[in-house]
């Protein structure tokens, strides 16, 4: 379902979900062209569009231009109504995972088949990956290419590493881009800058991962009971992972390897036993 056709014909809307500084500047510049909701933890549903724009330092002229295309999300009904989320998932300046958590949920719950998630300038693409795609998915019974598509922020391309990100959250973004840069208001600029996510070019560094996992850790995995897992276990989370595995270049963070590592771990031989191990204290306990 292509959701730019469905805002062109006035059929849904955008929410802008998380309004800092960042995410402000991105519903003005939708609003240009497209309906947008506003949604954060610290506007009144009873506030008016006028009353909270001032607020934040928007000019009466900007306010003007903007009124007709903005409106402030009342209910959640309103919230369903929307075919694209744009979640920046901050309020404030300040990056608080608990209440992008928190926002995330609430966009899950309104997601409908089709919609689109695009996920804004301050959103890490690792734990996009790791605990954002899982709420999003868990609260709306949907699933990622199936239910629903994600993008990236054009901004987050130039200065996020995205080499590891998987390749169906890459499939998906790649799918809608084009359109959503439209949507942004972002078409156009940057032009020497790819605004796809390549997914070819590092697969013979995932081959290489894979061959490593397969051949020299799950043998010593599948020897383990739960004492020796869980020594395992500490002397990762004490010593960092990259330090004790520094062939496998995930990420900076814990919970992003454990995930990929037993991921991997499990598609090709792990035994079930272990792999209930890691789901109850490996990369759990790692956040």
């Amino acid at each position: 379902m292509n959701r730019l056709e469905d805002l062109k014909n006035r059929n849904c809307e955008v929410a802008v979900v998380g309004i800092n500084q960042n995410g402000l500047r991105a519903a003005l510049a939708i609003s240009k062209s497209f309906p947008v909701q506003l949604t954060d933890k610290n506007i009144n549903p009873n506030s008016t569009v006028e009353g909270f724009l001032e607020s934040r330092g928007v000019s009466m002229e900007l306010i003007a231009s903007k009124l007709p295309n903005i409106r402030i999300v009342k209910s959640a009904a309103d919230l369903h109504s929307a075919g694209v989320y744009y979640l920046n998932g901050l309020s404030t300046s300040l990056v608080d995972w608990t209440e992008i958590k928190s926002i995330t949920a609430q966009v899950g719950s309104a997601l409908k088949p089709g919609d689109w998630v695009i996920f804004g300038e301050d959103i890490d693409p690792d734990l996009a990956e790791v605990i954002l795609l899982d709420i999003l998915e868990a609260k709306s019974g949907l699933s990622l290419g199936q239910g629903f598509e994600i993008a990236f922020s054009r901004k987050l391309l130039g200065h996020r590493n995205f080499a590891n990100l998987g390749n169906e959250m890459k499939m998906s973004h790649n799918l809608i881009i084009n359109q959503v840069e439209e949507i942004l208001d972002q078409k156009h600029k940057d032009e020497f800058m790819s605004n796809q996510i390549n997914y070819l070019d590092e697969e013979k560094e995932l081959s290489r991962i894979q061959s490593k996992i397969k051949e020299l850790w799950i043998p010593m995995l599948n020897e383990m009971d739960s004492t020796t897992f869980d020594d395992f276990v500490e002397h990762t989370v004490n010593k960092g992972f990259l330090d004790v595995y520094s062939h496998l270049r995930f990420s900076n963070e814990l919970k992003v390897n454990y995930y990929r590592f037993f991921k991997i771990a499990k598609y090709f031989g792990l035994k079930h036993s272990v792999a209930q191990l890691s789901q109850n204290s490996g990369w759990n306990r790692a956040v």
